[in-house]
């Protein structure tokens, strides 16, 4: 007997996937990215495999079941064909009675995942753990495009602290600064994964030297060494609001060769914060070029 399972997607169009290398889960949304795609790239460690490799347990339990269940079924429904009463009138008789029930299917749903990504690539809709992975369709690994997105989060936040009281504002503006160097920072780690050194970018200048002695390759070859330098005042604020309370210190103005005094709240400008995230989109791009992701 042979039987064809139909595996449905989740509420919103999302079928789970499970990758056989790894074995971890991703959903992924038909209809979108590219038709009839032969194989599929597992997100966590870029495993390619035809798409029927990539069933989960859960799914592949509810087949299995369903089979099951089809199976057991017809063979109750055969059994009860054989239930005969015993005859009342003879001296011996032998009556059958079937009992049972099919075999349970064992149903299953889809998990929820943390992040939701649309390939800017092939347009594939997937979700997965954490924040950055391969597309599943075309391979093409998003950390570039995350970054991107958190940067123009950060700007939407700026529009909002535009309508605040002044105190709010200033909140919202060193926050999104923090939020523009942790993303560049994240983008960076990730990208910088596979090397056989480790990498902080919140040190960014610090970063750009590692890079330019073990790979021959400067991720500031995309701007002018003002804006280089610019760049670098800024991380070097996000630390102080970090771990200073956002005052300065004689650390930050031998780093910057800032005038501001010590001891002094440090100012964090809207203008400085947009101008940062314009800058680190080039030097997103040019690290996301120029240094293979292994």
């Amino acid at each position: 007997m042979e039987f064809s399972v139909p595996i449905e997607p989740d509420d919103e169009g999302y079928l789970g996937r499970e990758c056989p290398e790894c074995e971890k889960y991703f959903k992924i949304k038909g209809g979108t990215g590219i038709p009839d795609v032969p194989g599929c790239h597992c997100p966590y460690c870029n495993h390619v495999d035809g798409h029927d490799t990539f069933w989960t347990k859960a799914q592949i339990e509810y087949a299995q079941s369903v089979a099951l269940h089809e199976v057991s079924r017809h063979l109750l429904g055969e059994m009860k064909k054989m239930e005969r009463r015993p005859d009342r009138n003879a001296f011996i008789s032998i009556g059958i009675t079937v009992k049972g029930e099919p075999t349970p299917i064992a149903r299953y749903s889809e998990r929820e995942l943390e992040e939701r990504v649309t390939c800017a690539a092939c347009t594939l809709q997937y979700t997965i753990y954490g924040a950055f992975g391969y597309c599943p369709d075309c391979g093409v690994h998003n950390s570039q495009q995350i970054a991107c997105a958190n940067f123009d989060l950060s700007l939407k936040l700026l529009d909002l602290a535009a309508g605040a009281e002044a105190n709010v504002q200033a909140k919202l503006v060193e926050n999104a600064l923090e939020d523009v160097v942790s993303a560049f920072d994240g983008f960076g780690r990730e990208h910088c994964a596979g090397l056989a050194y480790k990498l902080s970018f919140q040190n960014i200048d610090a970063a750009r030297t590692k890079l330019q002695k073990e790979e021959g390759f400067d991720i500031g070859a995309g701007v002018a060494q003002d804006e280089w330098d610019f760049v670098c005042e800024q991380f070097q604020k996000r630390h102080l609001l970090a771990h200073k309370m956002g005052i300065v210190d004689e650390e930050f103005v031998r780093k910057t060769d800032s005038r501001l005094p010590v001891g002094r709240k440090v100012p964090i400008e809207e203008a400085d914060v947009r101008s940062l995230v314009k800058i680190l989109k080039t030097v997103v791009d040019t690290l996301y070029g120029g240094v293979a992701r292994r």
